[in-house]
C-alpha cells in the first residue's frame, strides 16, 4: 500500500481563505490599556443621568469612575435652606449628623457634643466645625448652648454607581468592586467584552451575583451590564456615602 502523497504548500501560494482562518486565530486584544476603556464607561454612566468623577478617592484606594444622580425634590429643600456650599470633611459631615434635625422637636448640647467626639476632636476644633456648620445654614441655634440641624433632606442621591475598569486580574477587581459596595448603591467591574462574556459563563460569575456585583462588557464604542448589580442597604458606610455625595455636590450638572 502507498502512502499518500504530502503536498508542501508554500503560502505565497495559499488562498486567500487561509490567511482569513489564520487572522481570525489570532485575535487583538480589545484594549491595550484600562485608560483606554473609560471612554465607553464613562459614556454609559452619562446616558444614565449621572454625575461622573474620574479616578474617585476612597479609604482603601483609589476607584476608577463613580457616578452620583441626586434627587431633585431633595436637592431643592437643601437649597431652601441655602446650603449653598458642600458640608465638607468626613469628621464634619459625622458631626452633622450626630444633631438631631429640626423637625425631630429635640437638640442636642454642646457638652454633649463634646462627650461625643471626646478623643476624636478637640474642643476648639469641634467649635470651629459647629461655626462652620452654622455659617453655612447646616445648623441652628434655638437657645444658646443647643443645636439643631437642617438636613432633613438626607440622604441626598438616588444612585450611587462605582465602576472598577480591570483588562483581567478579575479576582483583583472582585475585591475592589466588593470594597465599594461600602458607598456605592450600585458597584461593577468593566471588562473587555470578550472577557466579560466569557466570565458569566463560569462558575465565578456565581461569585458576583452573591455579592451583588455587577458586571460590564465593554468595547471600543459600547459599554453594556451583561450582569446588573444588586442593592444592599445593609453593606453600607452611610457616613462615607454622605461624605461622597458632598464631593459632588458643588459640582453637579457638571463632570470631571
Amino acid at each position: 500500500m502507498h502512502s499518500a502523497p504530502t503536498i508542501v504548500l508554500h503560502l505565497s501560494e495559499a488562498p486567500s481563505e487561509v490567511f482569513m482562518v489564520l487572522r481570525a486565530s489570532v485575535q487583538r486584544p480589545q484594549f491595550r490599556l484600562e485608560l483606554d476603556m473609560t471612554a465607553p464607561v464613562y459614556a454609559w454612566l452619562r446616558r444614565n443621568q449621572l454625575n461622573v468623577k474620574r479616578e474617585f478617592a476612597l479609604p482603601w484606594g483609589i476607584c476608577d469612575l463613580v457616578g452620583v444622580s441626586f434627587n431633585e425634590r431633595r436637592a431643592q429643600l437643601r437649597l431652601t435652606h441655602r446650603q449653598v456650599h458642600s458640608v465638607g470633611t468626613p469628621r464634619r459631615v459625622s458631626l452633622l449628623y450626630k444633631i438631631p434635625d429640626v423637625k425631630s422637636r429635640r437638640a442636642i448640647t454642646l457638652r454633649q457634643l463634646r462627650s461625643e467626639f471626646s478623643g476624636i476632636l478637640s474642643n476648639d476644633a469641634l467649635e470651629h466645625e459647629l461655626h462652620y456648620l452654622i455659617r453655612c445654614n447646616f445648623v441652628r441655634v434655638p437657645k444658646n448652648g443647643f443645636f439643631q440641624s437642617l438636613n432633613g433632606w438626607a440622604p441626598l442621591h438616588d444612585r450611587i454607581v462605582a465602576v472598577e475598569l480591570k483588562l483581567s486580574r478579575v479576582h483583583e477587581a472582585f475585591e475592589q468592586a466588593c470594597s465599594n459596595r461600602a458607598f456605592a448603591s450600585e458597584s461593577y467591574v468593566a471588562l473587555p467584552s470578550r472577557t466579560a462574556r466569557r466570565l458569566i459563563r463560569t462558575g465565578r460569575a456565581d461569585l458576583f451575583r452573591k455579592s451583588g456585583v455587577g458586571i460590564l462588557a465593554v468595547g471600543a464604542r459600547s459599554c453594556l451590564p451583561v450582569l446588573p448589580s444588586t442593592y444592599a442597604r445593609k453593606q453600607q458606610d452611610l457616613l462615607l456615602q454622605a461624605h461622597c455625595v458632598e464631593r459632588f455636590w458643588r459640582s453637579r450638572g457638571s463632570c470631571s
